[in-house]
């Protein structure tokens, strides 16, 4: 059967910059995102190990209740004061691109780790057509099967950009608790489910990024 779309589940959006070789700061960025008036919870995170040409790229996400989270943010965008985006043109002007990404929760995350995160990992997923729910069906089992005293990460389905795109983003506590979550990632591979996701799998990244600033509630 397959998996029904429900508009009441939570949203995410997640906007990327690329700046230039030498240009932005994660000063400047967390500016942008307190800048804008919107009651939305988020994170700001920067890597530079995107697989992108240029210099570090930021991720300002936020999280919205259901679908309508994304009216306002919009409308919060359009009616942005000019001061704001006076701001935004001039980190613009820095970037080599710029990208919006929507997307909706599939499995929600719960974090386990005994300080607040300060790395966030994202493994994104394009799935050949035709496929997704048999993807989306064997990452949730697996999920199901996490202990209740480790962190569970988020999954979300893109619905917008490029289709047929899951993305898991996991918190950790540092980098060295990222590493010993891909070994575990790792040893998934040669499970059933494992070998059957790599079959209906088109491409897979794994991204690790620095959480610069939250308001997020763990």
């Amino acid at each position: 059967m397959e998996n029904e779309v429900n508009l009441m589940t939570k949203y995410y959006t997640s906007f990327i910059r690329v700046f230039k070789p030498g240009l932005g700061t994660a000063k400047e960025v967390i500016e942008e995102f307190e800048s804008l008036e919107l009651d939305a919870p988020g994170v700001v995170t920067g890597t530079p190990f995107a697989p992108t040409e240029g210099g570090i790229t930021f991720v300002l996400s936020r999280v919205f209740n259901d679908a309508s989270g994304i009216d306002k943010y919009n409308q919060a965008i359009m009616g942005a004061s000019e001061a704001r985006q006076q701001l935004v043109n001039r980190l613009s002007e820095k970037c080599i691109n710029t990208t919006m990404r929507i997307s909706r929760e599939i499995s929600p995350p719960t974090y386990r780790g005994a300080k607040p995160p300060t790395c966030l990992v994202r493994n994104f997923i394009k799935v050949k057509r035709g496929h997704l729910d048999e993807a989306i069906d064997l990452l949730t089992s697996n999920f199901s099967e996490i202990p209740e005293d480790r962190t569970k990460p988020l999954l979300t389905e893109n619905t917008t950009g490029r289709s047929n795109l899951l993305v898991i983003t996991t918190p950790y506590e540092n980098f060295e608790t990222a590493e010993e979550g891909w070994l575990r990632v790792r040893g998934m591979s040669g499970t059933s489910r494992g070998r059957r996701l790599a079959e209906i799998t088109q491409e897979s990244m794994r991204i690790p990024t620095l959480v610069l600033h939250r308001t997020l509630q763990n």
